[in-house]
Formats: C-alpha cells, structure tokens, sequence
C-alpha cells in the first residue's frame, strides 16, 4: 500500500508540473531560446531580486576587473576594465570627474555616465582599431533606472562615425532603434558564484553606413557585482566591423575592485 501510495503521488507532482525540468520555462519562448543557445546551464531559473531603482546599484561605477570565461570555451577570457575619468565628456574643467571608461576586449573604449532619472548609459565610444569616434544621440540605456513600474526605454538613437584624425567629419551615419527591457529576477549560476539578478535584454534595429543591424544583447544583472553573464560584449558601432555571428557570450570568473588612490 505504501508503495502503490508513493507511485500514485510521483505520478500527480509529475503531472501537475511539467515544466520543473525547463528553468525558462516562464521566459519569453524566443529569449530563452537565444540564452540556451549562448548561455547552457546558467540561469537556474526564476529569481527574487526586485526591480532595479538605483541604476548604480546594479552596475557600481567602481574601477573594476571583470575577467568572464567565454560560454563556448571556458580556457578562454574576455575582459572588461572599468575606469574613472579625470573628467567626464562634456563636462568642465569646473566639474572634474564623474566619468567612467569601459574597456572592451574589441579595442572599443566605451563612456559611460550616470544621468539622473535614467540610469547609466553610453554617448562616446572609440574605436582604437578602426580610428573611429562613434557618437550616439541620445545616448544608448545601459542600466535604466526602472523600478517604479516603467520597465522599458525605447529611443530612436542617431549614430555619427567619424575619423580621429577628421571628427567633425563624418564617415559613417545611421540610426537604430533601441529598446531596452528588464525580463524580471532570474537566478544564475556562473564560475564565481550563484546570484539573483535581473535579465536586461537590449534589441537593435536599423542600418548604420553599409551595415543592417538586427540583434539582441542580454546582461544579468547582480546588485552590488554588476553583470554576472552577457550574451554580447559589442558595442552598437561594433555591427559595423564585426561579424554579427560571432560568439561574444561570457560569464563572471572573477572581479578585482582597484583602488583608485
């Protein structure tokens, strides 16, 4: 009887969730299918981290390594090197610092700055293999402040391409169309840890110069740490130089804070 009692309760559990084996199962079908495919066995499944309302808090602007192994081969590194800025571009000599640089393992330094009431975002990039200063107006949404139940950014950003030597002229223009939305808590697994974060997914459509452009990037963001996993390191300009089909996806295997005195 105790036998026949367990198979008839494993049989109900078994019916009743099918979906436990699935830990995206909740995901929107094309999302979790993207992040199966660039990142296997990260997310562990549905998380508990609230809302993002302090961009900072999500992505601490911190000089900061963060070294991730590469999703397809974990023998091989991506790096990202964040700094701070004497002073921030745009800013004045009056107002000294308040500007970071993210080092990218493309050659692209990427400026980032925090504006009130919308988070952290992009505006400069340059592009030390190409020669390229790439401006974005407005600026790409990074980490979006977003916690009072606005849970997307969608803005028609307008993208000039110019030589460092020529900056006022430009060689390359374009505009996309970038809609930044947070997909809610999910708890993953990477080589330093398991953390609840929130999915941030970043989808680019339009044409810059010669180049059409149609692609996702997602960023699990963990308080107090930053990003944890990343589908896609590139910058918007890097659809240009770079081909779209290459495997940029990373996960976190360790972050060293530097002391900036």
């Amino acid at each position: 009887m105790t036998t026949l009692l367990t198979i008839v309760l494993a049989s109900m559990l078994s019916t009743a969730s099918p979906g436990l084996d699935d830990p995206l199962e909740t995901m929107p079908s094309k999302d979790a299918d993207r992040i199966r495919r660039s990142l296997p066995g990260v997310v562990l499944g549905p998380g508990r981290a609230a809302p993002i309302e302090v961009a900072e808090d999500w992505m601490p602007l911190e000089s900061s390594v963060y070294l991730y192994e590469r999703a397809s081969d974990e023998k091989q590194t991506i790096k990202h090197v964040l700094t701070r800025l004497d002073r921030a571009p745009g800013g004045t000599k009056e107002a000294p610092g308040g500007g970071w640089a993210m080092e990218l393992p493309s050659g692209t330094t990427r400026y980032l700055k925090s504006v009130k009431d919308r988070g952290i975002v992009a505006a400069t990039d340059i592009s030390k293999p190409n020669a390229f200063i790439i401006r974005l107006d407005p600026p790409e949404p990074i980490v979006h402040a977003a916690g009072k139940g606005d849970t997307g950014v969608r803005e028609d950003v307008k993208i000039r391409i110019c030589d460092l030597d020529s900056p006022e002229e430009t060689s390359y223009s374009g505009s996309v169309k970038c809609t930044w939305d947070d997909l809610g808590a999910w708890e993953v697994r990477v080589p330093l840890g398991t953390y609840d974060t929130r999915l941030i997914r970043i989808k680019y459509d339009g044409s810059i110069g010669p180049a059409s452009v149609s692609a996702w990037k997602y960023l699990f963001l963990a308080k107090g740490v930053g990003v944890v996993a990343f589908t896609d390191s590139r910058d918007i300009s890097a659809f240009i130089f770079y081909n779209n089909d290459v495997d940029h996806a990373g996960v976190l295997k360790s972050l060293t804070r530097v002391s900036d005195g």
